[in-house]
């Protein structure tokens, strides 16, 4: 019997790729699900960029393979690069995948298909709107949310955090990241590139100012991510972007134009547990 204290089966907060891919999975279930986001519109930065064969093959599964497969530049090569000479250059193909490749698809584009296939499936995103307290009972869970700044209370089976690194369900739950940051910094940039490199080939480059690494995004776009000192601004900028290519890139390349670039430091970090079964004596 269908619990009649719940407003929906699953609430979802976060509308990034993951909380965008358990909408789709609830719809395509037959679930009731509302999916909240606290920004309001989706991202328009290209942040995330490569899909693994593993990842596809869930595509595959959920039904949403297709326009990721038509959107994708397909990446089916290494090689190892110094400025001077190629050290080695390696296939990507593993033949137990039918995806033998790295998809590149950016972040931003990736969203925005799961949210088509999202709407196809008569289904929306609640933006500007925020989970602020939740209370768990036997069988559900009542939740708070700020809505447009309005506060609106609803009852839900479960509570699903897709919320990020700073998730308000992880802080509600008392779960902590555990693990610590690694000892690189990293910038990250997008830029029109001459199209003299293989579209289906990435390039690593080691070198002793520090590692580079050269993603192809098309024909004549690259994703270049490098190891930095220290951060020059709120962005890295074309300049020092342009510096960084000229003491480790393959010789040839050129950057001719910044789409979008960023400053990251990678972390290990996980919770220990992913679900919260406490139920109130």
């Amino acid at each position: 019997m269908a619990n009649t204290n719940v407003d929906t089966d699953v609430l979802i907060c976060g509308a990034g790729p993951v909380g965008l891919f358990m909408a789709n999975e609830c719809a395509r279930r037959g679930l009731r699900w509302r999916l909240i986001e606290k920004r309001s519109s989706q991202s328009i930065y290209s942040k995330a960029l490569a899909i693994f064969p593993r990842t596809l093959e869930i595509f595959d599964m959920a039904g949403v393979i297709a326009p990721f497969l038509e959107a994708a530049n397909r990446v089916t090569a290494v090689s190892v690069i110094t400025h001077g000479r190629t050290l080695a250059h390696m296939q990507f193909a593993p033949k137990e995948s039918p995806y033998p490749f790295i998809a590149m698809v950016p972040q931003d584009v990736t969203e925005q298909l799961l949210l088509d296939e999202l709407k196809r499936r008569g289904g929306t995103v609640e933006y500007e709107t925020e989970l602020t307290s939740a209370e768990q009972h036997d069988d559900f869970v009542t939740v708070t949310m700020d809505h447009h700044s309005q506060a609106v209370t609803i009852n839900s089976s479960f509570v699903i955090g897709c919320d990020g690194a700073h998730s308000t369900v992880r802080h509600l739950l008392n779960l902590s990241f555990e693990g610590d940051a690694y000892g690189d910094s990293f910038l990250l940039a997008d830029v029109e590139s001459n199209d003299s490199w293989p579209a289906n080939e990435l390039q690593l480059c080691p070198s002793e100012f520090g590692p580079l690494a050269i993603f192809p995004m098309s024909a004549n776009r690259r994703r270049v991510i490098a190891t930095i000192e220290s951060a020059e601004g709120d962005a890295p900028s074309f300049e020092l972007i342009r510096n960084i290519l000229a003491k480790r890139a393959p010789a040839g390349f050129e950057a001719r134009a910044l789409h979008w670039s960023s400053y990251f430091r990678p972390y290990s970090q996980s919770i220990w547990r992913t679900r919260d079964e406490h139920r109130p004596t």
